[in-house]
C-alpha cells in the first residue's frame, strides 16, 4: 500500500504557476510507485480571501511538502504573513519539507532575495527541511522522532504477533512474574 503524501502548492502568478507544475509533474513521476499524492493549489490572491486562507492554513498545517512558487523580486504581501500565523502554531512538532522553487540561490552564483530568506527561515521556525529542486528520495518519518514512534506504537508485526500468539509452556507460571537471578 502506498503512503499518502499531503502537498500545498502557493504560486504568485501564471509563470510561477507552470513552474510549480512542472515541479508537481516531476514529483508524480518521480515518487508515484511509492506515494499518492493529495495536493492543494492555492494563489496568493487566494490568501486574501478568507475562506482560501483559511482552507490553506488548514491543508498547510498537516502537510508532508509545502511548495512556493514566489517571483524573487518584490515583497512578500501581508495578508502572506497572516496566512503563516494560521498554520505554523497549528503544525507543532510535525516533520516535513518547504521547497522555496525560484530561489536564486539554487544557482551556483545566485544570492537569495528576502522572499527566500523569509522562507528558510519560516522552515527553520517550522522544522521542516528547505528544499530548491525535487529531492531525489521522500523518507516519511525520521527514525526515532515522535512520527515514527507513534506509527510504529500502532502497527502490529510479525515479530510482535508470534510473541502475542505464542503458547505459554506447560508448568510456568500463568500470571505471576517470573524473577530473573543474575
Amino acid at each position: 500500500m502506498k503512503a499518502n503524501w499531503s502537498v500545498v502548492i502557493i504560486y504568485e502568478d501564471l509563470p510561477t504557476r507552470e513552474e510549480a507544475v512542472k515541479f508537481s509533474d516531476g514529483l508524480v513521476r518521480r515518487f508515484w510507485s511509492e506515494f499518492e499524492f493529495d495536493v492543494g493549489w492555492w494563489s496568493m490572491q487566494d490568501l486574501e480571501k478568507s475562506g482560501g486562507a483559511r482552507a490553506a492554513a488548514e491543508k498547510a498545517a498537516k502537510a508532508d511538502l509545502l511548495v512556493f512558487a514566489l517571483k524573487p523580486e518584490g515583497e512578500l504581501p501581508d495578508c502572506f504573513f497572516g496566512w503563516v500565523d494560521r498554520w505554523i502554531d497549528k503544525r507543532g512538532e510535525r516533520e516535513g519539507a518547504l521547497a522555496g522553487l525560484l530561489d536564486p540561490a539554487s544557482n551556483p552564483n545566485g544570492i537569495a532575495t528576502q522572499k527566500y530568506l523569509y522562507l528558510r527561515t519560516l522552515a527553520h521556525r517550522s522544522g521542516m527541511d528547505y528544499l530548491m529542486q525535487l529531492p531525489e528520495n521522500m523518507v516519511r518519518t525520521i527514525p526515532d522522532s515522535i512520527d515514527s514512534y507513534a506509527q510504529r506504537a500502532s502497527t502490529k508485526t510479525s515479530v510482535l504477533d508470534d510473541i502475542l500468539n505464542r503458547p505459554i509452556p506447560a508448568g510456568s507460571p500463568k500470571g505471576r512474574s517470573t524473577r530473573i537471578l543474575r
